[in-house]
């Protein structure tokens, strides 16, 4: 509870190093064993235990755990990390289930999870270039998930989307994505 008390310039520093370690994953977890988590990334939390569907071995919290991982087993930058932590974050308030199909749906999660991973990280006080990035990153996760139906318009219109800066980086989240599904 003294987290409080502690500067968020602090506490987002020393989460950087967290994310940016070998092992985030290790560090997540522990802030959540010791109650810390709460304090830091509430928003986080409600992940725990939120199933989903076939195509995803793990609930979100172990999805997200999992991506973020293997961002930085390939040593890739912050902003992916961010990126890799949160893409999926609103998953539980989207959460709805479609008695059309009988599964499970999360529609809209990336255009929700856009706008809470830009409050949470305005909260922390991070630099806006890094903010407007894993927001953007973020919004635009889900591209091309029918990849039958990809034409060059649709290209055209993600790297307008996104910025050709970013297509890489993107393309990145993405591997990282689909290897934390299992």
């Amino acid at each position: 509870k003294l987290l409080k008390e502690i500067s968020i310039e602090r506490i987002r520093d020393e989460f950087i190093k967290i994310l940016m370690s070998n092992n985030p994953k290790s560090g997540i977890e522990l802030l959540d064993k010791l109650n810390i988590l709460e304090y830091i990334l509430p928003e986080l939390l409600k992940t725990k235990g939120v199933i989903q569907n076939q195509a995803h071995a793990y609930d979100v919290w172990e999805h997200l755990l999992r991506t973020l991982q293997h961002s930085a087993d390939k040593g890739w930058p912050l902003e992916i990390r961010l990126s890799a932590l949160f893409h999926d974050i609103s998953k539980p308030e989207t959460k709805r289930f479609s008695h059309e199909t009988q599964k499970i749906t999360f529609y809209g999660h990336d255009v929700v999870g856009s706008h809470v991973t830009k409050k949470i990280l305005q909260r922390l006080k991070f630099p806006v270039k890094t903010i407007d990035k894993v927001s953007k990153m973020v919004r635009w996760h889900m591209f091309f998930s029918d990849t039958e139906k990809i034409t060059l318009s649709a290209v055209r219109r993600m790297i307008n989307n996104v910025g050709r800066e970013n297509i890489w980086d993107l393309m990145n989240l993405r591997i990282c994505d689909r290897i934390g599904t299992g």
